[in-house]
């Protein structure tokens, strides 16, 4: 690995004491507690990689967690998550020698490298080490509209959506298989078990059932986070492509009902769509940036920010 300002080294995170200092530097950065970052690497087993930069003391001054998280056209991809610095170790360039890090050993595998940028003014930061947005959807907001629906029950058009929104838990198992049966069509990343597997976990409502939900019977499916002070959001909702052929609208329809089951005026929501950048990525073929070019967005899905 190469030396980075001659007093640190990049490098994966081969022992315990390097994971440690990972792990803490993770959990004082992002307040998450050290279980959380156990479970995940737990759960992602050998398809996870831990890059630190360690001073000549042995002390881990910024750090990425790669996994593989699914694949898109048939090559593998590869999430570079939980980038973060030590407060006395920023402003030395360690965090983006890390990404090219991370980058190249993916590329080196034939894989696609993804990164996502929590707020837009890291894309300008991302892109200087070679990612490109790619991956987008839209994120909305459920408007209090007096439930007057587009679609009613004694609509002609359409009569299958209920005036009662029934709310089925599904394991990640089942949701993978209508979303991949939704999806069909729309280029986006095929999730991998372990991926489904930590979308499951982050899914969970106040009562402990799956935030996993399957809307009226096959309706939509959708991916609620219920945090610990009681607020809701999805952070996936799909619809059954036959409905979605009916009206641009209807996946606003189900929002709006999904918000009223729950008895909240509003709701935040995310669907497929061209305005909000999911995730970067590098290794790109150029067939696939002519599809950027084209306006053809490509669809992530759960881009772990």
């Amino acid at each position: 690995m190469p030396i980075m300002e001659k007093e640190f080294r990049l490098k994966t995170a081969d022992n315990n004491e390097e994971y440690e200092g990972l792990r803490t530097l993770w959990c004082e950065v992002f307040s998450d507690v050290p279980s959380f970052v156990d479970a995940m690497y737990a759960n992602f087993g050998e398809d996870i990689t831990g890059y630190v930069a360690i001073d000549e003391e042995g002390q881990v001054g910024s750090a990425l967690t790669c996994f593989k998280c699914g694949s898109f056209e048939g090559r593998d991809v590869y999430t570079s998550y939980a980038i973060c610095t030590a407060e006395d170790k920023r402003g030395l360039g360690l965090a983006g020698k890390l990404v090219e890090t991370a980058r190249d050993d993916v590329l080196a595998k034939g894989g696609i490298s993804l990164i996502s940028p929590a707020e837009p003014s890291l894309e300008k930061f991302y892109g200087a080490h070679g990612y490109v947005p790619f991956f987008f959807a839209d994120k909305k907001v459920t408007e209090d509209d007096d439930e007057d629906f587009i679609f009613d029950s004694e609509d002609d058009e359409y009569e299958k959506i209920e005036a009662k929104t029934v709310l089925k838990p599904l394991r990640w198992d089942e949701y993978n298989e209508y979303r991949e049966s939704f999806l069909e069509g729309t280029p986006h990343v095929k999730l991998n078990e372990h991926m489904m597997r930590l979308v499951q976990a982050e899914a969970a409502m106040p009562d402990g059932e799956s935030g996993l939900l399957l809307v009226n019977g096959g309706d939509a499916i959708c991916a609620m986070n219920a945090g610990e002070d009681g607020a809701l959001e999805i952070e996936e909702l799909l619809v059954n492509p036959m409905l979605s052929s009916i009206s641009s609208e209807i996946a606003d329809e189900m929002a709006c009902r999904i918000a009223a089951h729950f008895e909240r005026d509003t709701l935040k929501y995310r669907v497929p769509g061209s305005a909000h950048c999911q995730s970067m990525a590098a290794g790109l073929t150029d067939e696939m940036m002519d599809k950027i070019k084209e306006g053809e967005p490509a669809y992530y899905g759960f881009p772990v920010e």
